[in-house]
């Protein structure tokens, strides 16, 4: 994804602001709607990985079943496509730390913390298996923790293999 750049526009209406991250599937950019001005999170994966179907496909799912679950403790999606090769999907922009970020830094959670780590992860495993959904990939790295006012929320991202 390195030959994309911040200012880049994506489907005439994400702006690309600056990379946050990249991983096996692709890259996610924090980016701008032009229109409305929101501030969201954009994954991508470029021409060479979207030429392969079951890449392509896995992407697919993954915007599908994440947009199907309705959780407060799941990475909201709100647009997917394919714009010039570039698959994308879409989501809200959150702002914190991995829960492997946070391990890495304080090494144990206390009581309290874990606890609403895990049944905020429970709550959205179950919502997800309702839907016939198994993540298949529930490690640290995809549980991200969020601090909303006074509140410690955990969601759950990339839904890329579930099942």
């Amino acid at each position: 994804m390195t030959e994309l750049a911040a200012g880049h526009v994506i489907a005439g209406r994400y702006r690309l602001e600056r990379l946050l991250g990249e991983g096996g599937m692709g890259a996610v950019w924090s980016a701008r709607h032009l229109e409305l001005r929101s501030r969201d999170a954009v994954k991508l994966i470029g021409p060479r990985r979207a030429g392969d179907p079951d890449m392509l496909s896995r992407f697919v799912r993954e915007a599908r079943a994440a947009a199907a679950l309705r959780s407060p403790h799941v990475v909201q999606i709100f647009d997917s496509g394919i714009d010039d090769g570039l698959a994308y999907i879409v989501m809200e922009q959150l702002e914190g730390e991995s829960l492997a970020e946070r391990l890495e830094r304080e090494s144990t959670l206390s009581w309290k913390t874990t606890a609403t780590v895990v049944t905020h992860v429970a709550r959205a495993i179950s919502r997800a298996h309702e839907a016939n959904l198994v993540h298949r990939d529930l490690k640290p790295e995809n549980i991200f923790l969020v601090q909303n006012e006074d509140e410690l929320v955990a969601k759950v991202l990339d839904f890329g293999i579930a099942k």
